[in-house]
């Protein structure tokens, strides 16, 4: 499935910023495309810290620097075929006493009295 042509990420210093972006990109395509070429939405409008302006063959995401990093969408594209070969390899499984640990001693699970002096 091919959601778009191009893919454009970029980070803004404050939210001010990331809405004054959006509607210059706007303000600019409008100016430039021709009346049959189609609208543009702007997504988040009424959030805080991240902005996506939708040209249909074009999308474009503005955030703050640490929403950038939490989503980390340029995974999404540079990663494809690398994810493929990470869903080959078969996961580790971690043995049956891992969280009990070694000891099969009951009373290292008694709990303690501390005193705090």
């Amino acid at each position: 499935m091919r959601y778009t042509d191009y893919f454009v990420i970029a980070s803004g210093t404050s939210t001010r910023h990331l809405h004054a972006m959006a509607y210059y990109i706007v303000k600019m395509y409008k100016f430039l495309k021709s009346k049959n070429e189609p609208h543009v939405k702007i997504e988040g409008k009424d959030t805080d810290d991240w902005l996506c302006v939708d040209f249909g063959s074009m999308v474009i995401h503005l955030m703050l620097p640490e929403t950038r990093e939490m989503y980390e969408l340029e995974k999404l594209w540079t990663l494809r075929s690398y994810d493929d070969q990470l869903a080959q390899i078969a996961p580790e499984t971690l043995p049956e006493d891992f969280i009990l640990g070694i000891e099969d001693d009951p009373s290292s699970l008694t709990p303690m009295e501390f005193k705090c002096e």
